[in-house]
């Protein structure tokens, strides 16, 4: 029976790890069962009496790197160790390879070390604990190795994504920026942007804009923005579970998302509370976008899982920023986002399932103008001076204990 069959070479499998490959060579069986017996243990096992027949093994293996290590006699017929692990380190030049020798040859060492580039070289008769422990040092090199080209790879992949980013233009260094960082700016469980991500990028937005303010048209607000609330969230808790609360925000998550601008930012505010910041988006565009969004979401329901459906719908305030046309000092963007917010309340109060959208109409300005439209919001309607809008015109608002929630 021959001691080397390709047949038997162990398969892939999706089952626990494998042990290590390694390969054993010598012309003499006697050796090989006694390396075989004393590796079989820890290792998978090829074998082959002669190099000439461990390179054919080698050159019909699918995937022959998967031989970690290499242990060849030095002196066989027609081919010597040497010369064996010398083709071996041209096909395989991770595997590891060690020589065996009965003979104390200074050459044969200076040849190993020069050609075959071996791991260690070792004489006959061996100590058996010498070699087992050898063959394991031997592999966890391997695997070392193996490890850190992994790494070194995914390094140098990484320096070269970075030089290229920065090579870009200001407008697309920012957008990379915002890419990489999508992770530690996003909500975990939705993956809507976060308050962190809000705060970070909406000051340099801003500055943009006004540098570049002479860009956009009166017509055109700088930015909208939507405060979103999912009405009654709460039974879907109390009546399904936290894990169906959790299925409803990411299905209402992404029809947000399926339903505004590329350009748009969809943010989980907090709870069952969003926020949706649409830029260059007219305040009538504002109006259209938060209808919009309010049939979609009205008129599907929102699958809970095993078989559960609910339908929902959703109250929304709307403002612009800057509130007061032309002039962006007059209330910073997160107090005009305490007025989406008074807006949100006003349509919750209002029977829901609506929005709100508020409007400067020429306002006063003056020190307390935030504190003004906060505390006396019902009022400044009344005198005409903040105007707001509902999805069904002529519609009056019913003012029932305005206070910013």
């Amino acid at each position: 029976m021959p001691v080397f069959n390709l047949n038997n070479i162990p398969p892939e499998s999706n089952g626990p790890p494998e042990q290590p490959l390694i390969m054993l060579v010598d012309d003499e069986i006697e050796n090989l069962n006694v390396m075989r017996q004393l590796l079989a243990a820890d290792f998978q096992i090829i074998t082959a009496l002669s190099g000439c027949e461990a390179i054919d093994i080698i050159n019909h293996m699918e995937d022959a790197n998967k031989i970690q290590l290499v242990i060849s006699d030095q002196r066989m017929p027609k081919m010597s160790g040497v010369e064996f692990l010398e083709q071996v380190a041209e096909k395989l030049p991770d595997t590891i390879r060690i020589i065996l020798s009965a003979y104390s040859d200074t050459q044969v060492v200076i040849d190993s070390i020069n050609k075959a580039e071996i791991y260690k070289f070792m004489t006959k008769p061996f100590d058996p604990a010498e070699l087992s422990l050898t063959v394991k040092r031997g592999v966890e090199a391997f695997q070392m190795g193996q490890q850190l080209i992994e790494y070194s790879t995914r390094l140098e992949k990484l320096v070269v994504e970075r030089t290229q980013a920065l090579h870009r233009k200001n407008e697309q260094l920012l957008e990379a920026l915002n890419t990489l960082e999508r992770l530690s700016l996003s909500d975990q469980l939705t993956g809507a942007y976060n308050r962190y991500f809000l705060d970070k990028f909406m000051p340099q937005e801003i500055s943009q804009f006004k540098r570049n303010k002479k860009r956009y048209s009166g017509k055109k607000g700088y930015f909208g923005i939507i405060m979103i609330d999912i009405d009654h969230f709460k039974k879907v808790n109390d009546s399904y579970g936290h894990g169906a609360g959790d299925k409803l925000l990411i299905g209402f998550t992404q029809m947000l998302q399926n339903n505004c601008r590329e350009e748009d930012w969809v943010v989980r505010w907090g709870g069952e509370e969003f926020v949706i910041i649409a830029r260059e988006l007219s305040l009538t565009g504002l109006q259209r976008l938060a209808e919009r969004l309010r049939v979609k979401i009205a008129t599907k329901p929102f699958d809970l899982g095993c078989g559960q459906q609910v339908p929902k719908t959703c109250s929304m305030g709307l403002v612009s920023f800057p509130f007061i046309k032309h002039n962006f000092n007059a209330l910073t963007w997160q107090q005009t986002l305490n007025l989406a917010d008074l807006a949100l309340y006003l349509a919750k109060n209002n029977g829901r399932n609506t929005w709100v959208s508020l409007f400067d109409n020429k306002l006063i300005q003056d020190e307390n103008l935030y504190e003004n439209i906060m505390n006396n919001l019902k009022t400044l309607i009344g005198n005409n001076l903040v105007c707001y809008h509902t999805p069904h015109p002529g519609e009056q608002l019913t003012f029932n204990d305005i206070k910013h929630g």
